[in-house]
């Protein structure tokens, strides 16, 4: 199984590479670019956006060829929702999708995942004194929890190797728990994703060639969804075996690999409404906007990030002797401070911008500025 993954991982690393090569040469004859024609946006070039196109593709050979139904059931609807979020976000790139539509399609990708593939969560592991859930309340929290996540992916690719690097320390892991939980057909699937993305990040570090668009974000967050919830789910299936589990609070533990796209996702929902605009009003208020407002470069803001990230994984992984409610309590509470903390140096930076760009005679005491005594001015 382990040099079986290697192959894959190397494969798909190949496949990638490949691809963007041959995707950035085709955007460049056919004027197939991401424009910086927004004032949200922060390149200001002409760039290609269909990396994700890349990353499903390569990601696709793996799934055809390595896989098995007996490793996987239900493969060929998983792969027919993934299709539906290729098509939806290849769409996006290039012509535009607008909210209702791009609901509506992740809608059915998720429904087809939850119902017809039964790939949906079944147990809330104690949480609130709550086990096994009916099994309506299942597909709807699943649902909800896959299209929260596309979406929460596709938000979070704002500057370059964010998503990206994001989504690889989720695949590693997975990669490492699949492993350890002897579950072959997951494990290659989140080996594959490695390579993929990062022969993605070799081409998407500043200076960027190529963006991964909407196509390769929602397809990434729908990915992560459909491993966490059969990650949280096999590891559940291990306890009814009356076996240790691997992972007491595997909730808990995806909640905290998930933190940084999962609380900037609600924090940027939750100010838009309170200004009364709509949720999926674009905008340049995310936290990575707000790194890079106050000084760091795009590859320094992803490196900080997804060391949050990783500082929420260990957290959890230290304090997982605690109940689950204390545990996800614990996880807000880190990143409401980190959130804290950086509202503090953006305030700070920006109150230093904007007292530099007053003219001189502002900053003087109004008893001299008002005074007809103009020799005082000199």
């Amino acid at each position: 199984m382990a040099a079986y993954s290697i192959f894959i991982f190397l494969a798909t690393l190949s496949l990638v590479c490949y691809s963007i090569k041959k995707i950035i040469y085709i955007a460049h004859k056919k004027h197939l670019f991401d424009e910086p024609t927004e004032l949200r946006k922060i390149h200001k070039t002409k760039i290609p956006n269909l990396g994700g196109v890349a990353i499903f593709a390569s990601m696709m050979v793996p799934c055809c060829l390595f896989i098995s139904l007996a490793n996987i059931p239900h493969l060929n609807y998983i792969i027919f929702a993934f299709l539906i979020i290729f098509i939806l976000g290849i769409t996006d790139d290039l012509v535009g999708v607008n909210p209702t539509k791009k609901i509506i399609a992740q809608l059915i990708a998720a429904l087809t995942l939850t119902t017809i593939a039964g790939c949906r969560l079944t147990s809330f592991y104690g949480l609130g004194g709550f086990n096994e859930m009916p099994e309506l309340l299942s597909i709807f929290i699943s649902t909800a929890f896959i299209i929260f996540l596309v979406n929460a992916f596709n938000l979070i690719d704002g500057i370059n190797c964010l998503a990206g690097s994001l989504g690889l320390l989720a695949c590693l892991f997975f990669t490492f728990y699949f492993f350890k939980l002897g579950q072959p057909g997951l494990l290659y699937i989140a080996i594959a994703m490695c390579g993929c993305l990062l022969g993605f990040l070799y081409f998407n570090h500043t200076p960027a060639k190529i963006f991964m668009g909407d196509t390769g974000s929602m397809f990434i967050g729908l990915m992560i969804a459909f491993l966490s919830i059969n990650f949280i789910e096999i590891n559940k299936t291990v306890t009814l075996n009356y076996v240790a589990p691997l992972v007491k609070s595997a909730p808990a533990l995806v909640f905290g690999l998930l933190i940084i796209p999962i609380f900037d996702t609600v924090r940027i929902f939750l100010l838009r409404v309170l200004k009364r605009k709509s949720p999926f009003e674009a905008d340049s208020n995310h936290i990575h906007h707000r790194l890079i407002d106050i000084g760091l470069s795009h590859v320094e803001a992803s490196f900080i990030l997804l060391m949050a990230n990783v500082a929420s994984l260990l957290l959890v992984s230290f304090f997982s002797h605690l109940k689950m409610e204390q545990l996800f309590l614990l996880i807000i509470l880190f990143a409401l401070s980190l959130n804290g903390l950086l509202t503090y140096l953006h305030t700070k930076k920006t109150s230093a911008i904007k007292k530099s760009q007053e003219p001189f005679f502002y900053s003087l005491p109004k008893k001299i500025v008002n005074t007809s005594d103009t020799t005082l001015l000199k």
